[in-house]
């Protein structure tokens, strides 16, 4: 393998390993599971690459180098996979490199682009993101994001930021208002219509 597995800190809930595993097929038509692993950091696992260099099974384990509370997997319009991962209001991310198989055995460092900042629009009062979400159709990829706020005299709060993610990464970010209850006079607000696209986690295999 291409990293030891991660000790569990000492301060971490009993029963707490390996959390949001996801499972996406890459650019070489692998399964690949990316999970947050219980050093807070986000893992890549292959379980049979097809190549005896990694070990004797062919198994490929990385650590993205992204810290993370929260992780999703999209596939942008080139059909590559883009790992997110947020921390707090600190959010990153890689996108996958289309290599040949026998060039994976060159690592982590050609397999996935460098890591980069997501830089979120002015928020007032925000905490951290809550959870993050992609989804994937004819148009490209989207993003949106669930960003928890505390303001004196609202109190606890959130707003959902969306962008579509383009060439260069995420485009402007819309905010949207929570949602919930309307105000005094305003109408309910109604059920997404069937068939209408909606935000995902990540899309399967």
């Amino acid at each position: 393998m291409q990293n030891s597995l991660p000790s569990t800190p000492k301060n971490t809930p009993q029963g707490i390993t390996w959390r949001q595993t996801v499972v996406m097929r890459n650019a070489q038509g692998q399964e690949e599971a990316f999970s947050i692993g219980p050093d807070g950091s986000v893992w890549s696992f292959i379980a049979d690459s097809g190549d005896s260099r990694f070990d004797a099974t062919g198994q490929r384990l990385e650590n993205l180098g992204l810290a993370a509370d929260f992780l999703t997997v999209g596939r942008n319009v080139a059909g590559a996979l883009v790992v997110i991962a947020a921390k707090g209001l600190h959010t990153q991310y890689r996108t996958e490199t289309p290599l040949e198989g026998l060039t994976l055995a060159d690592g982590l460092r050609k397999r996935w682009s460098p890591a980069q900042s997501i830089h979120l629009p002015t928020i007032a009062g925000a905490t951290g993101v809550r959870r993050l979400y992609t989804q994937t159709d004819f148009s490209g990829m989207r993003i949106a994001m669930i960003v928890d706020t505390e303001q004196p005299g609202i109190g606890a709060s959130y707003v959902m930021a969306c962008s579509q993610w383009g060439e260069a990464g995420p485009g402007p970010f819309i905010l949207l208002p929570p949602l919930g209850a309307p105000g005094a006079g305003q109408p309910a607000k109604t059920a997404s219509a069937p068939g209408q696209a909606t935000f995902r986690v990540a899309h399967s295999a």
